[in-house]
């Protein structure tokens, strides 16, 4: 894959495990990501996991890659936040263009775009800063990532458990309630935008584009 990226003339980084690839991520920036679900130490899924919490990579592109074609490791990492899914062995002609059109996707005049807007809401990923309908919002740093998790990954669940992750790193003590209240707060200072964050009960919560 390295190699067929390269021919391409892409400038490419390969680790080797996911601890390697966290490290590096946050001291150089990059355009996308080509993540194995397949990793020494933690899975690829969890280290999917770790970026999307992260303001500085919370909007890097990411394709995930495995070995397992099993539909619940492709639906669980598109709802962590990745942007496509290839099953191995993959053609590197399928690869290369998969590459090519998420990048189209997102890059704008050759850098990243750090601005997520939808509806009138718009995220300044490198300032921090939230608006919606020209009226700037005051955010937890907790409701921040979690709307944008609700606008990247619009029209798709985010279950109790990747909320819980945003608002604790992991920890196991937090409960639906938890998740509730911090949606609550977001939809009350979201004003009429808050009705854009949709129930679904048991299971979680969906950001409805109107």
């Amino acid at each position: 894959m390295k190699e067929a990226l390269l021919k391409e003339g892409y400038q490419v980084k390969h680790v080797e495990d996911a601890d390697s690839a966290y490290a590096l991520l946050q001291h150089q920036s990059f355009d996308l990501v080509l993540l194995d679900i397949n990793l020494p130490g933690i899975s690829g899924l969890k280290l999917l996991e770790l970026l999307k919490q992260e303001p500085k990579t919370a909007s890097l592109p990411v394709i995930i890659s495995s070995i397992r074609g099993d539909e619940s490791n492709k639906v669980k990492g598109l709802e962590i936040g990745a942007d496509d899914y290839m099953v191995k062995p993959t053609s590197l002609k399928e690869l290369q263009a998969r590459v090519k059109a998420l990048l189209r996707r997102t890059q704008r005049s050759g850098q990243m775009s750090n601005i997520v807007e939808s509806n009138g809401i718009r995220l300044d990923l490198d300032r921090q800063e939230a608006w919606v309908e020209g009226q700037r919002l005051e955010l937890t740093q907790v409701e921040f990532q979690i709307l944008i998790l609700l606008i990247k990954r619009q029209g798709m669940l985010l279950s109790y458990q990747v909320l819980s992750e945003v608002i604790s790193s992991g920890a196991k003590d937090i409960t639906s309630q938890t998740v509730y209240v911090h949606i609550n707060n977001l939809r009350k200072k979201l004003g009429r935008k808050g009705r854009l964050i949709e129930t679904v009960y048991g299971m979680g919560y969906k950001f409805f584009p109107s």
